[in-house]
């Protein structure tokens, strides 16, 4: 049985509240849009600017993570994008629903392929190569000094001077990243999609023809670039060059539920400050303190206090981390400045999750993986 459940059978307890913190344009969202909206799980939005600051998490929630998007079940919130699909698929949901999980089976040559997709997209820089193209475009964004100034501090480390972007210095960067996405996408179409299937694990026959995990870890950074006017040279990525490709991204917002017509980054910004949110007509969205409260008054989804800091961990022995000491949670690769590390009382460790409870009484859980931990500056200042 999983330690998550969206319903209890023959029992009147009414389910955790599911509420996606995110902003529409974040191709990392998507992700996260994409699976609730394929599984049909409900859940409501609470919409975020796109820059700091966010008082919804900081003020209202006492969470200091900067990135997007953030998930909440219950009192319990989930940072990366990673762990959240996880949990996600972990879910309990009522068979009403009809909703298969969207993962490929454990211990398969298909979770491997799934598993390497996701870490080609994010950890083997395929993402980062796509953001270079940004600085190519004539987007009225690169040129506001608040969100250049924003970025900065989230690519910003250590607690160091943020760097100052060069447009100019990353534009040159543009090539190479073009040269990354064209061999990416010749992959997809001379390997993985050359028999002619519709999913990247699935043929039509399978799942109600419903693209996968699989799909949504492929297609992310694709369907981002290529929704950005300019992004992508028709005469080196186009339906003629890359059919297989074409198609599947086709269909892939065809199943999610997109249109043809993806709004432009403005676009998309206007909406949001309207109140507006595309491809979510049916979702509802809750302002920062109706989420508060909906998240504060509910239960936990984990019974997280009952698992252990694992004492075997390496990171456990080189800290000496306890159970209930105050520690300090953040990622390592980007919005790692001190200002945006998450602070609380140290709940359960183990090789692939961290949860710290904070002092607003949310329960914070991070992965192992592209996160650090360590005793907090604030406990160590205490006991001197």
């Amino acid at each position: 049985m999983s330690s998550s459940s969206l319903s209890t059978s023959g029992s009147q307890q009414q389910p955790p509240p599911i509420i996606l913190y995110h902003y529409p344009f974040s191709p990392y969202a998507k992700r996260i849009v994409w699976y609730l909206h394929l599984r049909g799980i409900p859940y409501s939005q609470c919409l975020q600017p796109m820059i700091l600051p966010r008082p919804d998490l900081s003020s209202f929630l006492g969470i200091k993570y900067r990135r997007i998007p953030l998930l909440s079940i219950g009192r319990d919130v989930y940072l990366d994008t990673r762990l959240i699909l996880s949990k996600l698929e972990d879910l309990d949901l009522p068979s009403s629903l009809n909703s298969p999980k969207l993962s490929a089976a454990p211990g398969t040559d298909a979770l491997a392929l799934q598993n390497l997709l996701s870490h080609y997209s994010i950890d083997g820089g395929l993402f980062s190569r796509a953001a270079q193209l940004l600085f190519s475009l004539d987007n009225p964004l690169l040129r506001d000094p608040q969100f250049l100034a924003d970025r900065a501090d989230f690519v910003a480390g250590g607690g160091g001077a943020p760097p100052k972007f060069s447009r100019e210095e990353m534009a040159a960067l543009g090539p190479e990243a073009l040269a990354d996405l064209r061999d990416y996408c010749q992959m997809l179409e001379t390997t993985v999609l050359a028999d002619g299937r519709d999913w990247i694990l699935k043929n039509t026959t399978d799942n109600n023809n419903k693209p996968g995990l699989a799909d949504i870890e492929a297609v992310f950074v694709l369907h981002w670039v290529m929704s950005l006017p300019g992004a992508l040279p028709k005469e080196q990525f186009n339906e003629d060059k890359f059919p297989r490709v074409w198609k599947w991204v086709e269909r892939f917002r065809v199943a999610v539920g997109e249109t043809t017509t993806t709004p432009t980054p403005t676009q998309q910004t206007a909406a949001q400050k309207k109140g507006d949110s595309s491809n979510s007509s049916k979702v509802a969205t809750v302002k920062g303190d109706q989420a508060r409260d909906l998240i504060l008054g509910a239960g936990w989804n984990e019974d997280s206090e009952k698992k252990e800091v694992e004492a075997g961990e390496a990171i456990v022995q080189f800290h000496g981390l306890k159970k209930g000491m105050l520690v300090e949670v953040w990622p390592t690769d980007s919005g790692s400045a001190p200002a945006h590390r998450d602070v609380g009382r140290l709940v359960m460790l183990d090789s692939r999750e961290v949860v710290i409870e904070n002092e607003k009484g949310v329960r914070v859980h991070a992965p192992r993986h592209g996160f650090r931990v360590k005793p907090s500056s604030q406990a160590v200042a205490s006991s001197l």
